[in-house]
C-alpha cells in the first residue's frame, strides 16, 4: 500500500498493465474470424469486447483489495469503481487498435505509451512541473483523465470535474474503436494465403 494519496494513480497504472499483459499473451483479432465473417463492426468489437471484460473482472478484483484488504475510506466507491471500469474499457480499445494497426510495434508502442504515462499523467507529482513538451502530452494522454476522475470521486472532489474526465476518457474508447474496426475492414480487404488457411489456433 502506497496510502490513499497515490492509489488513484496506481488504480490507473493498474487497468494499462492489465490490459497489456493480456494482449501480449492473446492475439485480439482472429484470423479465422476476420476470413469467415464479412462486418468488420462485429468483428471489431468482439476484438475488443474480450479484452475489455476480462478487464472488467481485474477491476473489479482489484477494487475488492482497495476497499476490503486495504480499507481505503472511498468518498463514492460506485464512482470509483465505475471510473475503473471506464478506463480500463477505453485502454483496452486503445491497446487492441495498436495492435490490430502496428502488429508487434503496436505491442511495444503500448509499453511506450504507459511509461510516458507514468512520467505525464501527475499522480505522483504536479504535472505543472514538468518540462514544456511533458506537460504538453499531459493533456493528450487517457491515463491523465482517468487519475483526475479517481482523484476526485475517491475524495469527494468535484462531480463536474469527473464527469467531464469521465466524458473524455469516453471519446478516447470510442475514437480508439473506430480505428479497431478500420483496421479490421483493411484487414478484410488485404488477404494473404496464411489469412485464407489460418492456423488452429489463429
Amino acid at each position: 500500500s502506497y496510502g490513499e494519496g497515490l492509489a488513484p494513480f496506481f488504480l490507473s497504472l493498474a487497468a494499462w498493465i492489465g490490459i497489456y499483459a493480456l494482449l501480449l499473451i492473446v492475439h485480439p483479432v482472429s484470423r479465422r474470424a476476420v476470413t469467415a465473417l464479412r462486418s468488420p463492426v462485429r468483428v471489431g468489437l468482439a476484438s475488443w469486447l474480450a479484452p475489455a471484460s476480462l478487464g472488467a473482472l481485474q477491476m473489479v478484483a482489484l477494487f475488492g483489495v482497495v476497499t476490503l484488504a486495504l480499507g481505503f475510506t472511498l468518498a463514492v466507491p460506485l464512482g470509483v469503481l465505475g471510473v475503473m471500469l471506464l478506463a480500463s474499457a477505453v485502454f483496452a480499445a486503445i491497446v487492441v487498435a495498436l495492435n490490430v494497426w502496428l502488429g508487434s510495434v503496436g505491442q511495444f508502442l503500448g509499453l511506450v505509451l504507459m511509461v510516458v504515462q507514468l512520467v505525464t499523467a501527475g499522480g505522483t507529482f504536479p504535472w505543472q512541473t514538468l518540462p514544456g513538451p511533458l506537460a504538453a502530452l499531459h493533456h493528450a494522454m487517457p491515463m491523465t483523465y482517468a487519475v483526475e476522475a479517481l482523484r476526485q470521486v475517491m475524495y469527494g472532489g468535484s462531480a463536474a470535474i469527473a464527469w467531464h474526465d469521465a466524458l473524455i476518457l469516453a471519446l478516447f474508447g470510442a475514437g480508439a474503436l473506430v480505428l479497431v474496426i478500420l483496421g479490421v475492414a483493411r484487414m478484410m480487404d488485404h488477404r494473404t494465403l496464411r489469412d485464407l488457411q489460418p492456423s488452429l489456433i489463429g
